[in-house]
Formats: C-alpha cells, sequence, structure tokens
C-alpha cells in the first residue's frame, strides 16, 4: 500500500510542476523547460524524485522567479489533497513537500484525480 501510495504522490507532483509550468510559462517554454531538465539527465518521470535538483535547474535558468514556480508546485500539490496551504511564500517549501508525504503514508490521503487507486 505504502509504494502505491508513494507513487501516487510521485504522480501528483510530477502532474503539479507540469501544470504550473504550463500555465504559467506556456506549452513552448514548458517543453524547453523539459528539454533543459533532461539535459542535466532529469527524466520528466523524475521530477518529484529529484526535485531538489529541478529547483537548481530553474534557479539557475529563471534566477529568483524559480521561487514562483515552485511555490505555485507546492501550492498546487497540496489543493490536489484538499489540504490547506498554511505556509508563506518564502519558507521552506522543500520542507512543505516532505511535510506533505508524512502525512500521505501516516493518514492515506489521497489526491481527487486519483479516487480509485484506494480500496
Amino acid at each position: 500500500m505504502r509504494t502505491t501510495i508513494t507513487q501516487t504522490f510521485q504522480s501528483t507532483l510530477n502532474q503539479s510542476f507540469t501544470t504550473v509550468i504550463e500555465d504559467i510559462l506556456g506549452r513552448t517554454v514548458k517543453e524547453e523547460t523539459f528539454q533543459l531538465l533532461e539535459s542535466r539527465e532529469i527524466k520528466t518521470s523524475q521530477v518529484s524524485s529529484r526535485f531538489d535538483d529541478v529547483i537548481e535547474v530553474l534557479t539557475r535558468v529563471f534566477g529568483t522567479s524559480a521561487q514562483v514556480l515552485v511555490y505555485k508546485t507546492v501550492t498546487e500539490l497540496y489543493k490536489e489533497y484538499s489540504l490547506r496551504t498554511d505556509f508563506d511564500f518564502g519558507g521552506s517549501l522543500i520542507d512543505q513537500v516532505a511535510l506533505l508525504r508524512e502525512k500521505l503514508v501516516g493518514d492515506l490521503l489521497k489526491p481527487k484525480n486519483y479516487t480509485s487507486i484506494y480500496p
């Protein structure tokens, strides 16, 4: 069961990231962003498991503006799990992702878009 929860979490984080990048930057820049990540050996499917590396690459490319993309990704992720985002923009977003992951395993939370994976 934990494997399914972890896989679902990773898939949801990947989808949240993809949605945010496309919504904010557009389809063309999203595709270029994923090509850039691939050139750094970060596959699209690895965004969630290598989120620290993704943030580092985004920061090199977009500067401090990357923080907006990361913040929006994390808030979108919390929204998918129907949780309030009671953290501020300047806080550690990586910590918020880790806290959410721990909460999911402990409380068996499910995202809105994956209702059929739990018994």
